[in-house]
């Protein structure tokens, strides 16, 4: 499973996705993908920890995800 993180605002109910990131996405129309919103509560990450959080999380996710994926298959998540 491959991952990108960015930071965003939600706009019109919508997240719009930073330009940088378009050629990742390239080629992936319609494809599924598993979001995850992380909602900023008093500005508590700068943006070095906001990364330095991002990769421990993914790290531990893709380490985990076979659980995961069992867990929200059988509706437990």
């Amino acid at each position: 499973m491959k991952s990108i993180a960015f930071k965003s605002q939600i706009e019109n109910n919508k997240i719009p996705i930073p330009t940088k990131h378009f050629a990742d996405l390239k080629d992936m129309n319609l494809k599924d993908v598993r979001v995850i919103v992380l909602i900023e509560e008093l500005e508590e990450f700068d943006d070095s920890a906001f990364n330095e959080f991002a990769q421990q999380f993914f790290k531990k996710y893709s380490s985990n995800l076979e659980r995961i994926k069992s867990m929200i298959d059988n509706g437990k998540v």
